[in-house]
C-alpha cells in the first residue's frame, strides 16, 4: 500500500499543511509526524522556497504495533527549488492498538493530529547573518537607489528568519534598525512594539533598541520608561543600563547617570561585565576633576575579561595619565590599547596628540601616517596629520591632506575649520573665507557650527569688519549657547568699540549660561556640593573671575607676547577651534 503527494508548502507553517496531507489517509487515526533533520546543506536564498513530498512503502502488516519498527512509513522534505537545500526526513508511526494497516479507519473522517517539531536555529541564525551583511552592506554604497534596495532585501530576509521563530528578537530588532536608516521611525516603533508582544516583554533587548530611537528623537520621558523596562526584563543587561546612564548624563542629570552606571556594575554578573559601564564612570569622574577615582573604574575595567580587550578603556586611562603628566605611563596603555585593536583610530590619534604637545613632532607624524594607512576612510586622522604639516611649514602637503579628507567626509566640519585658519595663518584670507562658509553650510544648525561661527568672527573682526563679527558671533551663540570662548570674545570686541555696557550685558550671559550648565553637574548632595572636595568650588571660582576680573580673558595673555605676529595672535585666539581639545577638555 503507497501513496504519494506532491505540492509547495510553506515552511514556516509545516504544521497546516501536515493536515492536509493527512487527507492522504496514509496512517492511524492518531499519528504523530517526528521532523528529523538528516543532513544540512546550504540554503539558496534566491530559490523559490517549495517542498516535494513523496511517500514510500508501507508495511503491510503488524499484529504488535509496540513491537513494530518506528519508521513504518518515511518522507522526503527538500526545500529548494531543484537547488541545494535543507533536506529532512519524516519518520510516521503509529500509536493505535490496531493490529492490522489494512484495517485502519482511514474514511472515517475522523480529525488527523500531528506534533513537527520547529526547525533547525541555525537556519534562523544564517539568516540573520545574511540580512546583517547586507545592513553593513548598504551603508557602503554611495548610490541612493542601491542603498535603498540592499536594505529592502536585508528587510526580506530578517522576514524570513522572524518567521522561523517569532519569539526571537534578534530579527525585529535588525528590521526596525533598517527602518531607521529609511527614516522611517514609525515603522521601527511598531516593529520594536509587535517584538515585545511576540516575545512577551521578556526580551530586554527589543526594549533597549526602542528606548534608544525614543532617545534620539528627543521623547526622553518615554525613553526612560523603556529603559526601565528592559531592566526590569533583565536586570543583568549591561547595554540597558549603559545606555540609561548616558541619557541622564546627557540631561545633565550626573548624580543619576552615576547610580544606574554603578547599579549596572553590580548587578551585571563578572563574566558579563560591560567594559562601557567602567569605562563612563571613569570619563565620568575625569570630567568632575576626581583622578583617583577615575583611575579606580578604569583599574577595576580592565581587570575583567572584555575589560583587558577593550581598546576604549585603555585609552581614556591612557588620556587620563597623559592629562595628569605621567607621559612613559600614557605610552604604555596607549601600546596596551593597541595590543587589544591594532587599527583602533582612536588610539593612534590620541597617542599622536599626546607625543605633538610633548614636543615630539616626529613621533606624532609618524603614528599619525600609520593610523591612516590602517585606516585610510578616517577623516581625523587626516585632519590631525594636515594640521601637523600645516604647523611644521609644509603647507603644500597640508592643503592635499586636507582634501583628501573633506572628499572623504564633506560634513566633517572640523576639516573646514582647520583648513581655513591653516590658510588664514598662511595669509590667504579670501581662501580662509571661502572655506569657514562652505563648512558652515554643511550644518549650519549642528553643535560644532559655533566653531566655524567663532573662527569666521575672530577672522571679520582682524580685518576691520566688526559689524560682520558681531552678527557671526550672534550666529555662533545661537548654535552652542554653552560656548563660554564665544562670548568672551564677543564681550572683549564690544569693549575694543567701546560699548562697556552690552560687554558687561554678554559676560553677565555667559555667567548665567556657565551656572545653569554647572548645576547639572553638581552631586546636589551637601557633602558634595559644600564639603572640602567640593565639585561647586571650581565653578564657582570660575564664575567669580568671570564677574569680579571681566578684563582678565586669553588677549591679555595675548597682549604679554609683542614679538609675535598679528596672523599668528589671531591663529592662537582661535586655537580652541581647531578641532583638537585643549588640556582642560580632555
Amino acid at each position: 500500500m503507497s501513496g504519494s503527494f506532491s505540492g509547495a508548502i510553506n515552511p514556516s507553517s509545516a504544521s497546516q499543511q501536515l493536515q492536509a496531507f493527512a487527507g492522504l489517509q496514509l496512517s492511524y487515526t492518531r499519528t504523530h509526524i517526528r521532523l528529523c533533520a538528516t543532513s544540512h546543506e546550504s540554503i539558496n536564498s534566491r530559490s523559490t522556497e517549495c517542498a516535494h513530498l513523496a511517500a514510500l512503502p508501507l508495511s503491510s502488516r503488524h499484529k504488535d504495533v509496540s513491537a513494530a519498527p518506528s519508521k513504518l512509513c518515511k518522507f522526503s522534505l527538500l526545500r529548494g527549488n531543484n537547488e541545494k537545500g535543507t533536506r529532512v526526513s519524516f519518520s510516521c508511526f503509529a500509536t493505535s492498538s490496531t493490529d492490522s494497516l489494512e484495517n485502519a479507519p482511514w474514511n472515517d473522517g475522523s480529525p488527523k493530529t500531528f506534533d513537527v517539531e520547529q526547525p533547525l536555529k541555525v537556519n534562523q541564525d544564517i539568516l540573520i547573518y545574511q540580512a546583517r551583511q547586507l545592513r553593513k552592506k548598504a551603508t557602503k554604497m554611495r548610490k541612493t537607489d542601491q542603498r535603498v534596495k540592499v536594505r529592502l532585501d536585508a528587510i526580506r530576509v530578517f522576514e524570513r528568519a522572524k518567521n522561523i521563530d517569532p519569539s526571537d528578537g534578534r530579527a525585529y530588532v535588525g528590521i526596525a534598525r533598517v527602518l531607521r536608516q529609511l527614516g522611517d521611525n514609525e515603522g521601527a516603533r511598531q516593529c520594536y512594539q509587535d517584538g515585545c508582544d511576540a516575545t512577551g516583554g521578556d526580551n530586554a533587548y527589543i526594549w533597549q533598541a526602542w528606548a534608544v530611537l525614543e532617545d534620539s528623537v528627543g521623547n526622553i520621558a518615554k525613553a526612560r520608561q523603556l529603559y526601565d523596562a528592559a531592566t526590569a526584563a533583565d536586570k543583568t543587561h549591561a547595554a540597558a543600563w549603559h545606555a540609561w546612564g548616558m541619557l541622564e548624563k546627557n540631561q545633565g542629570n550626573f548624580q543619576r547617570a552615576r547610580d544606574l552606571l554603578v547599579k549596572g556594575v553590580r548587578l551585571v554578573p563578572e563574566t558579563r561585565a560591560s567594559p562601557h559601564l567602567f569605562q563612563s564612570l571613569g570619563v565620568m569622574a575625569m570630567e568632575r576633576r576626581r583622578m583617583q577615582e577615575a583611575r579606580e573604574h578604569f583599574m577595576a575595567g580592565t581587570r575583567t575579561d572584555a575589560g583587558s580587550q577593550s581598546a576604549a578603556l585603555w585609552q581614556a586611562w591612557a588620556l587620563l595619565e597623559s592629562r595628569e603628566g605621567n607621559s612613559d605611563i600614557a605610552r604604555k596603555l596607549f601600546q596596551r590599547g593597541l595590543q587589544s585593536d591594532p587599527e583602533n583610530r582612536y588610539i593612534w590619534l590620541s597617542w599622536a596628540v599626546h607625543e605633538s604637545r610633548q614636543g615630539y613632532v616626529d613621533r606624532a607624524r609618524s603614528l599619525l601616517v600609520k593610523g591612516c594607512k590602517l585606516n585610510p576612510r578616517d577623516p581625523p586622522l587626516l585632519q590631525a596629520l594636515a594640521r601637523l604639516e600645516a604647523a611644521d611649514g609644509n603647507i603644500s602637503v597640508a592643503r592635499k591632506l586636507f582634501e583628501q579628507g573633506t572628499k572623504l567626509d564633506p560634513l566633517h566640519q572640523a576639516n573646514w575649520q582647520a583648513w581655513a585658519l591653516a590658510e588664514w595663518k598662511d595669509g590667504d584670507v579670501a581662501r580662509a573665507r571661502e572655506l569657514l562658509q562652505r563648512g558652515i553650510w554643511v550644518s549650519p544648525r549642528s553643535y560644532n557650527a559655533c566653531r566655524l561661527f567663532h573662527a569666521w568672527g575672530v577672522l571679520e573682526e582682524r580685518e576691520g569688519n566688526c559689524c560682520l563679527a558681531r552678527q557671526l558671533y550672534k550666529c555662533g551663540v545661537r548654535a552652542d549657547p554653552s560656548s563660554e570662548v564665544t562670548w568672551l570674545t564677543w564681550s572683549l570686541m564690544e569693549e575694543k568699540q567701546g560699548n562697556d555696557i552690552r560687554a558687561a550685558e554678554l559676560r553677565s550671559l555667559c555667567v548665567q549660561q556657565r551656572a545653569e550648565e554647572a548645576i547639572g553637574q553638581s552631586d546636589l548632595s551637601p557633602a558634595a556640593m559644600f564639603g572640602i572636595d567640593s565639585a561647586l568650588r571650581p565653578v564657582l571660582r570660575s564664575l567669580a573671575s568671570l564677574v569680579g576680573n571681566p578684563s582678565t580673558s586669553l588677549q591679555d595673555d595675548i597682549d604679554g607676547q609683542p614679538d609675535m605676529m598679528q596672523t599668528e595672535l589671531d591663529v592662537v585666539l582661535a586655537e580652541p577651534l581647531f578641532g583638537v581639545s585643549g588640556p582642560d577638555e580632555l
